[in-house]
């Protein structure tokens, strides 16, 4: 009986011809899934791909293809037509797609907790349901005078810094429609023409940080950035403090949010 994945050689010797049995290694479940992924992957950047389109394109030898191609086709993974050489990504993807829904709280709370432990102060996550702006996760300051957030939480979207943030993901149509007047005056800081929350926007959108000086709320202040999209939603991230600490360390305060924002884009690219 042979041996599975083995290969015949042959060797010549005094006494004639030696027939010995060499053991291939296989692949490990992690190879074998990774190359899987990388297959769907590929047809997925290129929807009716040869088997040696896919082949060059993921650096496997063309019979691994063919073997993982039809393993994914038949759990409805992959899709290929006898007769008919491109491979289509198949229908039991978009069924167990339909089953995923993200969420970005628990994706992102680590990161809020390393964020929070470099500042200690108050964290909002925000998104936007049904035209709100809503703190859909919070982590409090650890100060004695700090600026009171929590879970469910609106947030005018015209004078906060992360409803400034989310405009900045908008076209403009859509921020005109969030800017309807008349927009409340919250404080004497708050501005309520909506040509200049746009210009204020625009000009802050480069930098990628919004600010509120005490536009929302007197004494308070806070800074926010526009964070890649988790399942179709957009995001925002706001650091909140009373404004005499806020001007002690703003500078402080933005360079933690720019790191938070680029270790979300390293882990989570710009959308999932």
């Amino acid at each position: 009986m042979g041996l599975a994945g083995a290969s015949t050689a042959y060797r010549s010797g005094r006494g004639g011809t030696v027939q010995m049995t060499v053991e291939k290694g296989r692949p490990s479940d992690g190879q074998s899934i990774s190359r899987a992924v990388a297959v769907l992957r590929a047809v997925a950047d290129k929807p009716g791909s040869s088997l040696g389109e896919i082949a060059k394109a993921t650096g496997l030898a063309r019979s691994t293809v063919q073997r993982l191609v039809g393993a994914l086709n038949a759990e409805g993974l992959l899709v290929k037509t006898f007769g008919q050489q491109g491979v289509y990504l198949g229908m039991e993807l978009a069924r167990l797609g339909a089953k995923v829904e993200i969420d970005a709280r628990a994706l992102l709370r680590p990161l809020m907790e390393d964020l929070h432990g470099r500042i200690a102060e108050n964290i909002d996550l925000t998104t936007i349901e049904h035209e709100r702006v809503i703190v859909i996760e919070q982590i409090a300051s650890n100060e004695n005078i700090r600026v009171i957030s929590y879970v469910g939480k609106q947030h005018p979207v015209h004078c906060t810094a992360n409803g400034k943030a989310h405009l900045s993901q908008m076209n403009l149509a859509e921020a005109e429609a969030f800017l309807v007047p008349p927009l409340e005056a919250f404080t004497a800081q708050t501005i309520t023409d909506p040509n200049r929350i746009l210009d204020q926007v625009a000009a802050f959108r480069e930098a990628g940080l919004f600010i509120d000086r005490e536009e929302y709320s007197d004494d308070a202040c806070a800074v926010g950035v526009a964070l890649p999209q988790i399942g179709g939603r957009s995001l925002a991230l706001a650091i909140a403090m009373p404004s005499s600490r806020f001007q002690r360390r703003e500078e402080e305060v933005k360079a933690a949010l720019l790191d938070f924002r680029r270790a979300v884009q390293a882990e989570f690219g710009a959308s999932i």
